[in-house]
């Protein structure tokens, strides 16, 4: 028996040291389960022998519950947590979860554990500890911090314990967590003034063509810009392409509309009512709806028109400025990019 077998476990075996199990031959492993506290423990048998597999280990899990079983339920609110993208071996800001007791029984927390594939990547402080009671219809919290390691999508699970729970409660966690901060370049928007269409372009070649008047007369700089990559290879592991789409003449909008989101990209260019374009630049994408500690979401806004060709679509990081499109009526469709400083 393994020795960080609980006590709760009991090993009978047919099998002995030394044993030769010939062609169809067996020994038989018993393994009984007699808590005396409440509580999930573990245990495993270690199995060393000749063959092509010399060391084996056979685990095993159980959960001790008393009398009180089920006489409370726990729940998080939210339902889990989700952090933005955090730049790898920095820290987030605290994201805080809400343990509430909906009874009848007061609950004891037995064990409060990170696990999964990346638990190391995350750490809690807070109100709710082994031990303290949460009276039913009353909460704890814990605040959750999100340092990654290594880049890529970093989930684990909060997995909380009592005597009261029928059953393990579990919280998911996830985030993703991007390179070290690449170099950037300026997305500038344009305004046509007479048509009121915005344009957003991150090529300092075209930007030069704009200013030249050499794809028609009548644009300005507003001089509004956001920050992101120019291509794939300057940005972070987790940064999208962004989708360019002009509307169709005589049947689309007479103006752009960008994207990140690999599902919207892909439903647009399925929409006779726009031209792709190609990539404009790279950006991160919201989690959550959130951009992580340090970078500004870039909110995207509609507004329509008399005619389909009249509708239009403004990406705007400025605070002054979405104050002023809020004002304006613009319809808020929400972060789309997140700008990195």
């Amino acid at each position: 028996m393994h020795a960080a077998t609980a006590s709760a476990y009991h090993v009978a075996s047919t099998c002995a040291s030394g044993q030769a199990l010939g062609p169809g031959q067996a020994c038989a492993i018993s393994v009984t389960f007699a808590p005396l506290v409440p509580g999930q423990v573990s245990g495993g048998v270690w199995l060393h022998n000749t063959t092509t597999t010399p060391d084996q280990l056979l685990t095993f899990y159980g959960r001790g519950i008393s009398a009180q079983s089920g006489t409370a339920t726990l729940e998080f609110a939210p339902a889990s947590a989700n952090f933005a993208a955090q730049i790898v071996g920095t820290q987030s800001p605290p994201l805080t979860i809400e343990l509430r007791n909906l009874g009848p029984s007061p609950l004891v927390p037995s064990a409060l554990v990170l696990n999964g594939p990346a638990a190391y990547d995350y750490r809690t402080e807070g109100s709710c500890a082994v031990g303290n009671s949460v009276p039913p219809g009353g909460s704890c919290t814990l605040s959750f911090f999100f340092l990654p390691t290594m880049s890529g999508v970093r989930s684990a699970n909060l997995v909380v314990d009592a005597p009261q729970l029928a059953t393990l409660a579990i919280m998911w966690i996830d985030g993703v967590a991007t390179d070290a901060a690449a170099p950037t370049v300026d997305v500038v928007e344009f305004l046509h003034p007479p048509t009121n269409h915005y344009f957003l372009t991150a090529s300092a070649a075209e930007e030069a063509a704009i200013d030249a008047g050499l794809v028609g007369l009548g644009w300005v700089r507003t001089g509004q810009s956001f920050h992101a990559w120019a291509d794939a290879q300057s940005a972070p592991t987790a940064a999208l392409a962004v989708c360019r789409f002009f509307g169709t003449p005589g049947l689309g909008p007479n103006s752009h509309f960008f994207t990140a989101n690999p599902a919207e990209c892909a439903a647009v260019k399925m929409n006779p009512g726009w031209i792709y374009e190609g990539i404009a630049f790279n950006a991160l994408l919201p989690v959550g709806g959130a951009c992580a500690q340090g970078s500004a979401a870039v909110i995207r806004f509609f507004r329509g028109g008399a005619s389909v060709s009249e509708s239009r679509h403004r990406y705007v990081q400025d605070p002054v400025e979405l104050a002023q499109m809020r004002a304006a009526g613009w319809i808020e469709e929400g972060p789309v990019f997140c700008s990195p400083p």
